[in-house]
């Protein structure tokens, strides 16, 4: 059972997922990340817990004495947040699947490979990206599999830096361009994540699904008792989501561009 061993923890948390960042490597990505810098800086002292629920960059390698560039100012607020007393937990999503110990080692932050239960502030809370989730995803978990070989990641660690990284940029932008308007429209019943939440609750009880990857902020409840949430995206919807302490459960919530 997915609440065998549960993360329990008790205090503000702050959600938010798929940034994207240096989609694309320009003006607009500068300014995403300003403002996601801004938002975590001006809520400082009110959040105990920060959830990276994944794809915060659009790609991410880490060789063993080199990570991607240019996420210094972010990288610096999230050591300040870990000096301050944040907890930091990183869900990795399908764009920065080979995380290893970099976050770990700079900022103590506790990574996650797949979906975690945490009881917060008394809620029973199934969190992460959520891709792969729910429904008949054969040729996407097929792929997610691929990458995650380690065999595989080892032979790609033999590209050097500059050609592995454009690489992947290259089939991000493709993927990205291949998307139809209607990928982004929330689908009630006929999503993933929601048939898999349904799944999950004929076995033990959830209290509030937390997921991600879908792009789409979204409050669905699923019975009386049990609520699904999508963060979102700080891509289109700059949207983030919040839990208090004080609250009876999650609210969402938009920066505005």
């Amino acid at each position: 059972m997915l609440f065998d061993h549960p993360i329990e923890i008790q205090g503000n948390a702050l959600f938010i997922s798929d940034a994207h960042l240096r989609t694309p490597e320009d003006a607009d990505s500068k300014q995403r990340e300003t403002m996601l810098i801004e938002l975590l800086d001006s809520n400082k002292g009110q959040f105990q817990h920060l959830f990276l629920l994944g794809d915060i960059f659009d790609f991410w390698f880490e060789y063993g004495d080199v990570a991607p560039k240019g996420y210094f100012r972010l990288f610096n607020l999230l050591y300040e947040l870990n000096q301050s007393g944040v907890k930091i937990y990183y869900f990795t999503g399908n764009h920065d699947m080979w995380v290893q110990d970099y976050f770990t080692q700079q900022f103590d932050c506790q990574v996650f490979y797949n979906q975690q239960a945490f009881v917060l502030n008394g809620k029973r809370c199934l969190v992460g990206h959520g891709d792969g989730l729910g429904g008949k995803q054969r040729r996407y978990n097929f792929i997610k599999r691929v990458f995650g070989y380690k065999p595989n990641r080892v032979l790609y660690s033999m590209l050097h830096p500059r050609h592995a990284f454009a690489i992947a940029r290259h089939f991000s932008a493709r993927s990205r361009a291949s998307h139809k308007p209607e990928v982004f429209t929330f689908k009630n019943e006929e999503e993933f994540q929601v048939q898999y939440a349904r799944q999950i609750l004929e076995q033990e009880h959830v209290d509030f699904f937390i997921y991600a990857h879908r792009h789409i902020p979204v409050k669905y409840p699923l019975s009386e008792n049990s609520c699904y949430f999508n963060t979102g995206d700080w891509l289109i919807n700059y949207s983030f989501l919040t839990y208090n302490e004080t609250d009876d459960a999650p609210m969402l919530h938009c920066a505005g561009k």
